[in-house]
């Protein structure tokens, strides 16, 4: 059915019918990113179909730092860790599943938490331990209760895109809460870079730690690449 009949329908028939087109559309892009090559990078139209397919849109990761995260996926020799689920928590789980590198998300919205739980059932794609981690108080910020007994002593790569800006702190509690499973080598990919929150947690984390950081522009907003050495 074309988009312009669908307008036409009652808004109770209207949204099934849309939320069923979505999870089709997303399908077919999760289905042809895992026709792509071991080591190859999906390109910007498969990318772009992934995201349209998730929906989300404002707040989706655009296409530049998808790219950025499918390129460390294909790379990371180890574990990873992401603050903040969405279409980078599918993506990863192909590109790293294929290499039986696990993924852990940390998500604390019960309900964004089944909805990619869902996703990930509904595509068949194993290998992600998607964590509900509430946000908790530490003293100077708020940050995720992650369950360190059950996850790797160290994390080869991180994509932080939470929590949300809005939370004490921002995204400052990365490394002060797991500590030595961000070790040397590893490398944080950074959302949302050029928000003063986000700029200021870098801040803290290079004075903290030494890292080589670079930013790229990501279609209107930025992204941070840290690599975190001895």
């Amino acid at each position: 059915m074309s988009v312009h009949l669908t307008k036409l329908l009652p808004q109770s028939i209207r949204q099934p019918m849309k939320e069923m087109m979505m999870r089709r559309q997303l399908r077919r892009a999760i289905d042809a990113i895992r026709k792509v090559p071991e080591g190859q990078i999906p390109d910007r139209q498969l990318l772009s179909d992934l995201i349209e397919g998730w929906g989300n849109q404002g707040y989706a990761a655009k296409v530049d730092y998808l790219a950025a995260v499918a390129k460390s996926s294909v790379n990371t020799p180890g574990p990873v860790l992401e603050c903040g689920s969405g279409a980078t928590t599918l993506l990863m789980g192909v590109l790293c599943g294929r290499r039986n590198i696990e993924v852990w998300t940390l998500e604390h919205s019960r309900e964004w938490l089944q909805r990619v739980e869902e996703a990930l059932m509904r595509n068949h794609i194993s290998g992600v331990h998607v964590c509900e981690s509430a946000l908790v108080e530490y003293g100077d910020f708020v940050w995720y209760d992650p369950p360190l007994g059950r996850m790797p002593k160290e994390f080869s790569l991180v994509i932080c895109d939470g929590p949300p800006g809005v939370t004490k702190g921002n995204r400052y509690g990365l490394l002060p809460v797991m500590g030595n499973r961000v070790p040397a080598g590893s490398t944080i990919l950074l959302d949302d870079a050029e928000r003063p929150g986000e700029l200021e947690v870098i801040q803290k984390w290079e004075h903290e730690a030494t890292f080589q950081t670079d930013l790229f522009d990501n279609q209107g907003r930025k992204y941070a690449v840290m690599r975190r050495s001895a």
